[in-house]
């Protein structure tokens, strides 16, 4: 097994394995691998020796033999497999198949078709540089799998699962980085606090900022974000706050003008407010009773990250305030 980092070091360096798995529940890591690689791999070729097939139209067994066809106008070769049965978990009412009771007569998962992948991949790690490549991508794998188990010594499996904490946030700044401008950490800890996770959401984010910035700036900054940024409510509420503590009204204004856009439920917007202050009130209870950090998300009953920012912004409010507004 190898990491998403790890695969995307090798690609971009040019050392290319026979045969690929991405899977898990991150489409878009999924997507980046496999262009990444196409690109890598193909080069200016990639719209001729690039084949992409579900895994429903061939059988492992076909596919290899596809593979092996001479091109006209390429001489490298990639055959993409989406979502291929003889991977995926079979149904069943009870548990699963295990490696025992898949037998030689299962679609793709027989000693036969398996020596022949064996084989195939062998004969291509003999070369510098592969000839062929065998790319599979799945949402979801049957690790039990004869074949998943021979890919998993032999070709490069990656499992994409989505990202959190400062591993999205070290994708983001390396997303920014390659759309060549920085991100401010002001900006960053803004869409960290989103709770935003999507990777195709932020990554249109991301362009949409760029955009705006123009030519001249480079620096996405928290400002740019809080402008801009059409994510969920609890983040929305969070700006409105930031904002009246500030004082700009216009900007709490402005936020909840959004949030009327979005047609979010206003009963739903009034108790997501309520539950902001009462979280305010109990950090700024945390503040005079000098507890640790440490302590703060489980006394206040949300994440770490989200902790520190309640924190954080409490210190703008006056405790009587707080009562009073609640």
């Amino acid at each position: 097994m190898s990491t998403y980092r790890e695969t995307m070091k090798m690609i971009g360096a040019g050392r290319f394995a026979p045969a690929y798995l991405f899977y898990g529940d991150e489409p878009f890591l999924i997507e980046e691998l496999s262009e990444l690689l196409i690109r890598s791999y193909l080069g200016e070729d990639s719209g001729y020796g690039r084949e992409k097939v579900e895994g429903g139209e061939l059988t492992l067994e076909q596919a290899l033999g596809r593979l092996g066809e001479d091109s006209l106008f390429s001489p490298r070769k990639l055959l993409q497999i989406d979502d291929p049965p003889y991977l995926a978990a079979k149904k069943s009412k009870s548990r699963g198949p295990t490696e025992e009771e898949e037998g030689p007569s299962d679609e793709g998962s027989g000693k036969k078709v398996a020596a022949l992948l064996e084989e195939y991949i062998a004969r291509e790690k003999a070369r510098e540089i592969p000839s062929r490549i065998l790319l599979f991508r799945a949402g979801a794998v049957d690790r039990r799998r004869r074949l998943f188990k021979l890919l998993g010594k032999e070709a490069v499996v990656v499992q994409c699962t989505p990202l959190r904490g400062n591993d999205l946030a070290r994708w983001i700044r390396e997303q920014v980085a390659r759309r060549g401008k920085k991100i401010e950490p002001a900006a960053l800890q803004r869409l960290l606090w989103s709770g935003e996770n999507d990777l195709y959401c932020l990554s249109n984010e991301l362009d949409k900022y760029i955009l705006y910035l123009g030519e001249g700036e480079n620096t996405i900054t928290a400002a740019v974000v809080g402008e801009l940024f059409s994510g969920d409510i609890k983040s929305t509420v969070f700006n409105v706050t930031d904002s009246l503590s500030e004082g700009k009204l216009d900007g709490a204004l402005r936020a909840l003008s959004l949030l009327d856009r979005k047609r979010e439920e206003p009963l739903r917007v009034f108790f997501m407010l309520a539950r902001h202050y009462r979280l305010l009130l109990a950090a700024s209870s945390l503040r005079d009773e000098k507890i640790p950090p440490a302590r703060h998300p489980r006394a206040l009953g949300v994440t770490p990250f989200e902790a520190r920012k309640v924190f954080g912004q409490s210190a703008a409010f006056d405790r009587k305030a707080l009562e009073e507004i609640i």
